[in-house]
């Protein structure tokens, strides 16, 4: 961060009457290329610096934003965030994090991205199209293959003298492809994530994405019933985001939470671990300080289905007396820092999926939950469209399509029996597969 940009903030609040101010400045460059019908469909390049300004003054607090690192830029900035904070209500919680400890240095930045030459990236993501269709004789079409490289860089200071720096690359492939047979057409996507070029696997990605699709040909419709069932890692994953808001201080303290005052009390079965771990590298969420420059910290939230703590920035660590968890957020530059999620995940089991079939004997896999999305966050009701394979005697037998799930997450989490070893990241939400004793499902 420039020196002379958070000088200039500072002397204009002075100016200007006094307070606390703060200074994020964030530059990312972006690159993506869209494979499709054998060769780049499309390209996307750019390349963004965004400034964000807060200022604290007799219990309010004022944000601004802006796009140039210039003085001019800085001196409006200041004013329209005094201006917001004149016009907001006073609130005592208002005010710079408190002082804490020294952010961790964690592996995020690999700097050989430099050496990585457009028509390598390029061909990365034809070659994962050409590959999807290679792999089974029923893939027929790929809809897309994307390949994303940000590399990211973000420095602050406030007045209480706290700064930070930190860099960042990721790398994100995705392929989306359908396989055909007969007059049946299914979708299977991939996903690969990785902080380092070399380390994407393209052939994983590949075979992810027909395996999915291939393995839901010929799918039969469901009974109506009971089922005993496995939440494949991505559904687990599903059900864990439209869980995430309730763990947020915010939301508990506006009574949006289906978790408000549980802390201490039982909220799923014991086989259930949940945490927020901003300090794993293999999820994209992973960071060294939070939002507003507190050093960030694993957090437990609910250990052997315990409700241990919910998740909290300076303003709501106050609110609730709570103190930060180190998990404010920078959702956009156009918004100030707030409450959320860095990497949440459902810690894994020791059991693989086969045993895990093995061990419930006759019951369905979910491998999808369909608009899932729209859960109500509130209550925790869900009445959704699914998808999944149906196994008896723990072996996999057909696909079934067709058919509704409902229920109440946290009445499904109450209900697993075993997580699964088969941990993986999906963006910055991760679950293993877990066995469920029972889940309802309207079919036939």
């Amino acid at each position: 961060m420039p020196e002379a940009l958070f000088g200039l903030v500072e002397s204009e609040v002075a100016r200007r009457g006094g307070g606390q101010a703060e200074l994020c400045v964030s530059r990312e460059r972006a690159r993506r290329y869209d494979a499709r019908g054998g060769g780049i469909d499309s390209l996307s390049f750019s390349d963004t610096l965004s400034l964000g300004v807060r200022v604290f003054r007799n219990g309010r607090m004022g944000f601004s934003y802006g796009f140039r690192a210039s003085g001019d830029e800085i001196v409006r900035m200041v004013e329209a965030a005094l201006f917001s904070a004149a016009s907001s209500d006073p609130d005592a919680a208002c005010g710079l994090p408190e002082a804490g400890g020294e952010p961790p240095e964690l592996p995020l930045y690999d700097p050989s991205w430099e050496t990585v030459e457009d028509r390598e990236k390029a061909g990365f993501a034809s070659l994962l199209e050409r590959e999807s269709l290679s792999l089974d004789p029923r893939m027929k079409r790929v809809r897309s293959a994307t390949l994303v490289e940000s590399v990211g860089e973000v420095r602050f200071r406030n007045s209480a003298g706290r700064s930070g720096a930190a860099r960042e690359t990721r790398y994100a492939a995705w392929v989306e492809a359908v396989a055909e047979e007969d007059a049946e057409g299914q979708t299977g996507y991939g996903l690969g994530f990785s902080r380092k070029f070399a380390d994407l696997r393209r052939g994983d990605v590949a075979r992810e994405a027909a395996r999915k699709a291939v393995r839901m040909l010929g799918a039969r419709r469901l009974k109506t019933g009971r089922y005993a069932a496995i939440l494949e890692n991505a559904a687990a994953a599903e059900l864990l985001e439209v869980l995430a808001p309730s763990f947020l201080a915010s939301n508990v303290a506006k009574g949006r939470s289906i978790l408000g005052g549980l802390v201490g009390k039982t909220v799923a079965s014991k086989a259930v671990r949940i945490c927020d771990d901003p300090l794993d590298p293999s999820g994209s969420g992973a960071a060294p300080f939070d939002g507003e420059g507190t050093a960030c910290r694993e957090n437990v939230l609910v250990e052997g289905g315990v409700l241990k703590k919910f998740l909290a920035d300076a303003f709501w660590g106050r609110k609730l007396g709570t103190g930060s968890t180190g998990s404010s957020r920078r959702m956009s530059p156009k918004t100030p820092p707030t409450v959320g999620i860095s990497n949440l995940r459902i810690s894994p089991g020791d059991k693989t999926p086969q045993e895990l079939r093995r061990e419930m004997g006759t019951g369905i896999t979910i491998t999808e939950f369909l608009g899932i999305h729209t859960a109500d966050p509130v209550s925790g009701d869900f009445s959704v469209g699914a998808a999944g394979i149906r196994f008896e005697g723990g072996e996999e037998k057909e696909p079934v399509r067709g058919f509704a799930v409902s229920g109440n997450v946290r009445s499904l989490l109450s209900k697993v029996v075993e997580a699964g070893s088969d941990f993986r990241w999906f963006g910055n939400v991760g679950s293993p597969s877990l066995a469920v004793a029972e889940i309802e499902v309207g079919g036939e």
